[in-house]
């Protein structure tokens, strides 16, 4: 029983895996879009939506049948439980994906007011968290919380920094009013990613250590504390 249920655990780590691959395709592609205004491509991103909600149902599905099948206690148990939590995570991003390509259509003929630099930075942290977190459950890891601190700390700076930047260009001109604020809500996008991100890890911190911890309250000494390094 023990050997069938690792199967389907890595079975089930594997697909998440391709999720994961999955979303953070959507994501990269949709930032590209926005930045060589490739309409085209961001149509793809809206459309590979419906195969991220298919692979989300099939493996809420599949978790479902092994909860079922294997009777699993403790930590096995919050191990499949958790899975849901990351599953939806995923998929979210995803969605956001989607706006952020259906604003690409939005400003599809209009010239940028601005190189866009601080938006495409923005989603490489978003998908280094990402793929941190992915990894941290794959490996049911938590040695680099800190690191998922300082990403998402990072984020949320540089979504601050597209929010006061796009208010000067709407203030200088009126005619920025709509194109600053479609940044803002990319901007706003990404950020949420970034949450998601997160979210992911700390459902990791969850199955590893059997605790919640809301890692907007994390300082220097508890983070130390939490990894047992004080």
């Amino acid at each position: 029983m023990r050997t069938e249920y690792n199967k389907e655990l890595k079975m089930i780590k594997d697909e998440i895996l391709l999720m994961s691959t999955m979303t953070e395709k959507m994501l990269s592609d949709s930032v590209f879009a926005l930045n060589t205004k490739d309409v085209e491509l961001a149509k793809t991103v809206i459309d590979r939506d419906d195969l991220v909600d298919a692979k989300e149902i099939e493996l809420q599905l599949v978790v479902s049948k092994v909860i079922a099948t294997q009777g699993p206690v403790a930590t096995d148990l919050r191990r499949l439980a958790s899975t849901y939590k990351i599953i939806t995570n995923l998929e979210r991003i995803a969605d956001l994906a989607v706006n952020i390509s259906k604003r690409v259509i939005e400003l599809a003929d209009e010239i940028y007011m601005k190189p866009l630099i601080d938006i495409p930075l923005e989603c490489e942290l978003a998908k280094k968290l990402l793929k941190l977190s992915i990894q941290a459950f794959i490996n049911e890891d938590i040695s680099r919380l800190r690191d998922v601190v300082d990403l998402e700390n990072q984020i949320d700076d540089i979504n601050e920094a597209i929010n006061h930047e796009c208010m000067n260009y709407m203030m200088e001109d009126a005619n920025n009013i709509h194109q600053g604020t479609v940044f803002c809500l990319i901007g706003g996008y990404l950020e949420r990613i970034g949450d998601h991100a997160t979210n992911i890890f700390e459902t990791v911190f969850y199955i590893v250590t059997g605790n919640y911890i809301d890692f907007n309250d994390l300082d220097d000494e508890t983070i130390n504390q939490t990894l047992g390094l004080e």
